[in-house]
């Protein structure tokens, strides 16, 4: 008979070491250092839904850096906007790329430099507007406190650059913005970068009577998109870190200007 004391005092070591090999798998170590991205579902080309995958510059810029990172793997999931961020707020979800507004700086912590700028110091409105010779002569937001901008709901950089009295019209995304401008003619303008006007005004017919006016008094007009990670992620510092040292990385540098440009 096996004496019961002796699997008693054996199972203990075998079932750690067990534990120990489990863990140390390699399937266990890529899940515990797989980080997942959120971005905006309908802001192409920067992030969309393509089928159940996300797609656009902005998911392969981030897939692009963990490229360099062998430490850690990502998944890239579209969501609305909202969504990511309340995600990542609370640590359901790791990581965003996106502007690093004072408020997200308490729930993220960002990279030191910026992965991706765009300008924004640019009026788009319509030829057929009534108002049209007044933002084409505006030299100050003040000459355009009686008429309405049309902005992206929750976007925190408008927040804090476009001045409260103007009035507000905010649409979902830059599709919506642009039916409510050009369409619905709910507003007057729009600030956003040309290249991004210019490419939504053509998939939606609007080229035609599209303008865009480059102005040089937008506060903050070169928006900077930082990737942040969650402050919940016990690793965030160590991700940043990471993630610091693979910008600064020539190689690195020079696949993110190809990629960039093949977006435009």
């Amino acid at each position: 008979m096996v004496n019961k004391q002796f699997l008693k005092g054996y199972a203990a070591p075998l079932g750690f070491a067990f534990l120990v090999s489990f863990l140390a798998s390699p399937g266990i170590l890529m899940g515990s250092n797989k980080l997942t991205f959120e971005f905006s579902e309908r802001s192409p080309p920067y992030s969309y839904s393509n089928g159940e995958k996300a797609a656009g510059l902005f998911p392969d810029m981030v897939q692009l850096v963990f490229s360099f990172i062998p430490d850690y793997t990502t998944k890239n999931v579209v969501v609305p906007w909202s969504r990511a961020q309340y995600n990542v707020r609370l640590g359901r979800s790791d990581g965003l790329l996106t502007y690093p507004s004072k408020e997200r700086g308490e729930y993220v912590v960002f990279s030191a430099k910026p992965l991706f700028t765009q300008d924004f110091g640019y009026l788009v409105y319509s030829a057929e507007n009534p108002n049209v010779d007044l933002i084409e002569s505006a030299t100050r937001f003040a000459d355009l406190s009686g008429l309405t901008i049309i902005v992206e709901k929750g976007s925190k950089w408008e927040e804090d650059n476009i001045p409260d009295y103007l009035e507000r019209v905010p649409g979902r995304h830059l599709n919506a913005m642009m039916h409510l401008l050009m369409l619905r003619k709910a507003g007057d303008f729009l600030v956003q970068p040309a290249q991004d006007a210019r490419l939504v005004a053509r998939q939606l017919g609007y080229s035609r009577k599209l303008r865009v006016r480059k102005v040089d008094f937008i506060p903050n007009s070169l928006i900077s998109f930082h990737i942040g990670i969650s402050r919940k992620l016990p690793s965030a510092m160590e991700v940043i870190n990471q993630v610091d040292s693979v910008m600064q990385n020539p190689e690195f540098q020079s696949q993110l200007k190809a990629l960039i440009e093949s977006y435009r």
